[in-house]
């Protein structure tokens, strides 16, 4: 193809962007709230899995053994424990520290602490602090003490399963995913007729020229290309103007995030920035596919080329 011929091409589009300017403005927005969608679909999963980390971070299983055990065989059970492969990490807790929380728990002046203030000594034991690698890691965990070698020593042992809180925001996140995927899919299908009409009130507006290029012999591909020079450029709008709308959001919200999750490690912002080639590109393309696949339906139909 010529470059002279590609120039008309891309002039030609051009010129039907603004010809129909508030048409192609509404299909611009409409592409926008498509491209939004799918962001907010992204952050949320990306949230999601932060959420289920938080809180499979704060899952352990206490071993509180009683206080006529010796130290000796405690760190014994430590060391076992530590050789398991399901077993991230397990802290003692002295009998010691284990009073002076109760007594930060419960206050100096309750009837609690001055109980224990007559009993004269520490009735507490040391307590096992465990972490596995994984949630699905703690059965195994739970199974290896109730061994002998656990039982005869452990007093107590309180299994703080936030297994189903896990499950719970697991499950809010699908449904919110599917909620979103059907808005983005509504999005997409408003998007198609909307760019449907588009195209075909241009080629209304544009008939006389295109029944001149025709008759001059022009080709299916000149006749069709400033139609996708407009879907190109709708394409490029819709993804600008959706980072123009994001960019500040993430600012406003983080913040937020962080104090909500309790940590300065949740940085939407830099995430975005890190994986901006991927999220961009995959984005543009596929708007772009969805708008000239578009295009090309109403040119075929239309035009009957």
């Amino acid at each position: 193809m010529k470059t002279a011929t590609l120039f008309r091409v891309i002039r030609f589009g051009f010129q039907n962007f603004f010809r129909n300017f508030w048409l192609s403005a509404a299909t611009v927005s409409v592409l926008t709230l498509t491209v939004i969608s799918i962001n907010t679909l992204l952050v949320l999963n990306v949230l999601g899995k932060i959420a289920v980390s938080t809180v499979e971070a704060k899952v352990d299983i206490s071993a509180h053994f009683r206080s006529d055990v010796d130290e000796g065989r405690i760190q014994t059970a430590k060391v076992t424990l530590l050789g398991m492969q399901e077993v991230r990490d397990v802290e003692y807790v002295s009998p010691e520290d284990n009073l002076l929380r109760f007594r930060e728990i419960n206050g100096q002046d309750s009837d609690l602490v001055a109980s224990l203030d007559e009993v004269g000594e520490n009735p507490f034991g040391a307590t096992l602090i465990i972490k596995a690698r994984n949630t699905a890691d703690y059965p195994a965990v739970l199974q290896a003490l109730s061994q002998p070698l656990f039982t005869n020593l452990i007093e107590e042992q309180n299994f703080e399963d936030h297994e189903t809180m896990v499950a719970r925001l697991n499950a809010i996140t699908s449904r919110l995913e599917i909620g979103l995927l059907v808005v983005t899919g509504a999005f997409v299908l408003i998007a198609l007729m909307i760019i449907i009409n588009a195209i075909r009130v241009s080629i209304y507006t544009h008939r006389e020229e295109i029944g001149i290029m025709r008759l001059v012999g022009a080709s299916n591909w000149f006749i069709r290309g400033p139609f996708y020079v407009e879907a190109l450029i709708w394409t490029v709008l819709s993804v600008i103007l959706t980072l123009i709308l994001l960019y500040p959001l993430l600012l406003l919200v983080q913040p937020f995030l962080q104090r909500f999750f309790g940590t300065n490690s949740i940085d939407l912002v830099a995430f975005y920035l890190v994986n901006a080639p991927q999220v961009i590109g995959l984005q543009l393309i596929g708007i772009a596919l969805m708008t000239l696949v578009t295009s090309k339906m109403a040119t075929a139909r239309y035009l009957r080329i």
